[in-house]
């Protein structure tokens, strides 16, 4: 299976226009075995109580039931358990906890979409990646300070960014290189599952779940085409001074030698963010001056 998806990965390489209108049939049990060799058997469990080593005791069996399901197009993900993490700050963020089943689902649906997007995938884009880091992130960052010509520097935070991606948006973000119509019904079926919370069901019409296995690479997907595709193809060939862009997971930095170049951008940016139903978070977000002038200049 590791060779297959190499081999889709190659041909999305060497072909970018390439769109794969048959790769459905990857998720077979072989596959599906080797996500549940990758699981964690130690994660919380969702609204079914099956943890991992429950589903081994009938690997083989349970395994071949969810295949037949993919087949008969039956399989239907259930709701996720929405949980309350405390942050540093004293709020929450949510986390998505789902059944084991369709965790495996989604480990598969995340290594065909690594597969296909991430030769795509531009170097500004450093978190939620294989092989990235938040320190790979750190160091470019400081090169686009120290080494060009940074003096304006816009540090962003999407507001809400993984509850507010919206769905019709990715699926033809992903039909921009995959228009094979059991991938796409998975994903939507994964994307409407809906949530459990205070034992109530609740539908799910916006938003990946923090929690979802093939919810980073989702966000990268939605990056990509909102904000790091823009960037480097059409705002970069129309600035006439230095800017850089370096992004990971929902937070970005673009930097900027020229102000009337960032300030333009940042106008832009909230533009283009509101057309995919994303919206900057105003207190987090801000344009300062950068530099060794910066300090005598305020």
């Amino acid at each position: 299976m590791e060779t297959k998806l190499a081999r889709i990965a190659q041909l999305s390489s060497e072909n970018p226009d390439m769109v794969f209108t048959s790769i459905g049939h990857l998720i077979n049990k072989e596959m599906l075995r080797g996500c549940h060799a990758k699981m964690g058997g130690e994660k919380a469990v969702g609204i079914d109580g099956i943890t991992k080593e429950e589903y081994s005791r009938k690997l083989e069996e349970n395994l071949g039931n969810l295949v037949e399901r993919l087949k008969s197009k039956s399989y239907k993900p259930k709701p996720d358990r929405k949980v309350e993490i405390p942050k540093d700050n004293g709020k929450t963020r949510p986390l998505s906890i789902y059944c084991y089943e369709d965790k495996l689902v989604q480990e598969a649906l995340k290594e065909i979409l690594e597969a296909v997007f991430e030769p795509h995938f531009y170097d500004e884009m450093m978190g939620l990646r294989p092989g990235r880091s938040c320190h790979m992130a750190i160091r470019k960052l400081n090169g686009m300070l120290e080494k060009n010509w940074t003096n304006y520097v816009l540090d962003a935070d999407i507001q809400s960014f993984f509850n507010h991606l919206n769905h019709e948006w990715i699926i033809r973000f992903v039909e921009s290189k995959i228009k094979d119509p059991n991938i796409i019904r998975l994903i939507r079926k994964m994307l409407k599952a809906g949530i459990m919370e205070d034992f109530q069901y609740i539908p799910t019409e916006e938003g990946s779940g923090q929690g979802a296995v093939c919810s980073p690479v989702i966000a990268n997907l939605y990056m990509h085409y909102v904000l790091i595709w823009w960037f480097n193809e059409q705002i970069r060939p129309r600035m006439k001074g230095y800017c850089g862009l370096v992004v990971y997971a929902d937070d970005f930095v673009a930097c900027f030698q020229y102000k009337r170049e960032a300030e333009s951008f940042y106008g832009h940016l909230k533009k283009r963010m509101e057309h995919f139903g994303l919206s900057l978070e105003e207190e987090k977000s801000r344009l300062i001056e950068f530099g060794r002038y910066a300090q005598e200049n305020q």
